[in-house]
Order: structure tokens, then sequence, then C-alpha cells
């Protein structure tokens, strides 16, 4: 089996020898790397010293760089307008929330696309969707496997055995994606909350995000959870029958994985599953911080909308009540963040419906330009 390690970093340099460390102790043959690392030129300097210090073929670039060789590789390829503005959307050259985060959070525009507001408000799928393109491009991989640069393979000796799942058949049916679990979930520690954290706390529980995780990461007796509701990107292993011809959706500005579960569900063929294998599992240990408290929280609330527009339901009023009362709770309990709590309110009213009603039929519509751009870019 050919296959491509993928892993998205920005300053960890120490995280990521680590993870590789744990991948290369698999003894795996026919593995690649392919790294889009958006860190500082010190610490992207050091990773690569270290990357050339191993005996494993790689390619580690910034997003930047990558978006610039798609732009190249899209000048020579026969796609229609509608096509090639998609595969710009899923790659980030041109994202899809420009004008919406400028509206909220008072972002100038700047030169290049790829270091826009707009990606920087959706990073994830648009970094996926380019090491894709690059392990296509360069190492023409059976199987795609995803991890998160705060993760350890922490059963390298197993790893093989994991992989052999894929191509194997459950109720007749052939098995094309693989995820797992984290061992330090973090959602899952109940700690003891101090004083100052109570209003948060409830802030949280209003908007429901730890109950929709604990729910979606819930582990059956089984050990095989056929199609599963979530799927983690840093335990994530897909076949060429799937990454070849579903994209991460560029529209998600945040849970991208979530989103790639609801696609599978769609656009998997009537002999093909994913699973999620509890005996799947990955270290995770994450680092907490809150700077991006206030643009996690308006990434979540695009997702959500957008999320039931795209499955065909409505906006759902209960939805809209929930996260509507936490903002107000929150403009009462912190008045020092009337400003967070405007534009959370002008998010989930205005600007994140508009959106949704905007692109949710997009990505469904478009999709196959996804595999014809990876058809042509194999060298």
């Amino acid at each position: 089996m050919k296959i491509t390690f993928i892993i998205i970093t920005r300053d960890r340099r120490r995280m990521i020898e680590r993870l590789i460390n744990s991948i290369l102790k698999a003894r795996l043959d026919s593995l690649s790397l392919v790294i889009i690392d958006d860190s500082n030129a010190g610490n992207f300097i050091h990773t690569r010293s270290f990357l050339q210090s191993q005996s494993v073929p790689f390619k580690q670039l910034s997003s930047l760089q990558a978006g610039r060789s798609v732009e190249k590789t899209l000048e020579k390829m026969n796609l229609t307008p509608k096509e090639r503005k998609f595969i710009k959307n899923c790659t980030g050259l041109s994202p899809p929330f420009c004008g919406n985060v400028e509206q909220l959070l008072g972002v100038n525009k700047l030169k290049s696309g790829l270091t826009s507001s707009g990606l920087r408000f959706a990073p994830y799928s648009p970094a996926r969707n380019l090491a894709i393109y690059y392990a296509v491009r360069f190492f023409n991989p059976e199987i795609i496997f995803f991890l998160d640069d705060d993760c350890i393979i922490l059963y390298p000796e197993k790893l093989e055995s994991q992989l052999r799942l894929m191509g194997t058949k459950i109720d007749q049916k052939t098995i094309v994606a693989i995820t797992g679990l984290y061992k330090d979930l973090v959602v899952f520690e109940q700690k003891k909350l101090s004083q100052h954290q109570i209003s948060r706390q409830l802030v949280r529980t209003l908007r429901g995000m730890d109950a929709f995780l604990r729910k979606s990461f819930m582990v059956e007796t089984e050990r095989f959870k056929i199609m599963p509701p979530h799927m983690l990107g840093g335990a994530l292993i897909l076949s060429k029958e799937v990454f070849h011809i579903i994209p991460f959706d560029p529209y998600v500005a945040r849970g991208e994985d979530h989103a790639y579960a609801l696609d599978l569900k769609s656009f998997l063929g009537e002999n093909e599953i994913a699973i999620r294998d509890k005996h799947f599992i990955v270290g995770h240990q994450r680092e907490i911080s809150q700077n991006h408290t206030q643009t996690n929280v308006l990434r979540d609330i695009f997702r959500f909308v957008y999320s039931h527009a795209k499955t065909g339901h409505s906006f759902i009023p209960l939805f809209i009540f929930r996260w509507l009362f936490a903002s107000i709770v929150q403009l009462f309990l912190n008045p020092p963040k009337y400003k967070q709590s405007k534009n959370e309110l002008w998010a989930l009213l205005f600007l994140a419906p508009r959106f949704a009603k905007e692109n949710a039929c997009r990505f469904r519509r478009n999709i196959t330009a996804w595999k014809s751009f990876l058809d042509q870019s194999t060298i």
C-alpha cells in the first residue's frame, strides 16, 4: 500500500518531530509525508532539517506556496469557469468568507487571497485540500492518513493491522474510510470550575457544544461504528476511492471533519462504508488557548447554520434561540465584550443565514470538479 501521511502545522516543531518519530516506528513500506507548514521562517527551516535527516520522501510547504502551485496548475487545466472557481474555493485561492469576516471583525482586505481574512477565518478545509493535491501530484497514494500536529501514534506496532482494514468488508460493504478516537479528548474531562469560569461555562452549555461532541464521540460496545456521525481530522484514513472524489468542504468555517462525515453519507456508493474503530486511538495533547475564542464562536455559528442548510434541514428556531440567548447572557455577564456579543448576534441573525443560503448547494453541484482537478494534477 502506498500511504501518504498528511500533517497541517504551524509553529509546533517539537510536536511535529514527536509525531513523525511515532509514524516511523511503524516501519511501513511505501511511506511518504506531506506537511502544510505555516510556521515562521525559523521553525519552518528547523522542521525541514529534521525531515531531511529522515529516510522518507516528503513535501513540506506553506499554504501560500501550495496555493501558487495550484494557480499554475489550474492555468493548464481544461475546466469550466464554475469548476475553476470551485477549486479556488477548495484550495483557499478564493476564500468564500472574506466579505462576511470583514464586516464582523473589521479586517482590511489584503493583497493575496491566500493570506486574506477569509482563509484565516476558515483555514482547515483549504489546508487539507492543498495537502491532498500535493500528495496526489507527487506520490499518487492509495491511502491518505490525516494526523493533527498535536497527536501521536500511540501503538505504532498496530498501525499496519489498522491500515489493513481498508478494503475489507463489513456487512458485505467495502471499508473506504476509517476514523478513530483521541485518548485524552478534552471535552470528556470533568473539572471543578472556579468562580470566574461559571459564566463562561453557562454560555458553553447554552450553545450545546460539549453535548454535541459527547454525542458524536459516544463509543458503543461494538468495536466498529458504521458511518459515524463525526470523524476526527487527526485520526482519519481515506482510500483513493474517497479522497479522489470528495474534498473537504470549503464553505465550512470550522468542524471540517464533522462535515466530511456528512459528505461521506451523501456521496459514498451503495457498497462502500466509512467506519469508526474504537481500537484506533491516537494520543492527543492539545495546547489549550483562549486567543481565538471570539473567532471560534463566529466560526461555529457559520458552521451550524450552513450545515443545517446544506443537509436540507430548515434553519432550526431552537438553535437560533439557544445561541441568541447565550449571546444576550454573555452581553449582561460581561459588558466589556459588548462588541463581541454584537458580532455574534449579527452573524447569527443575518450574515450566517445569508451565507448558507448562497452556498448550501454549491458544494454538491460542483463536487465532480475535484476529481477532474486531481486527475489532471498527477505528474
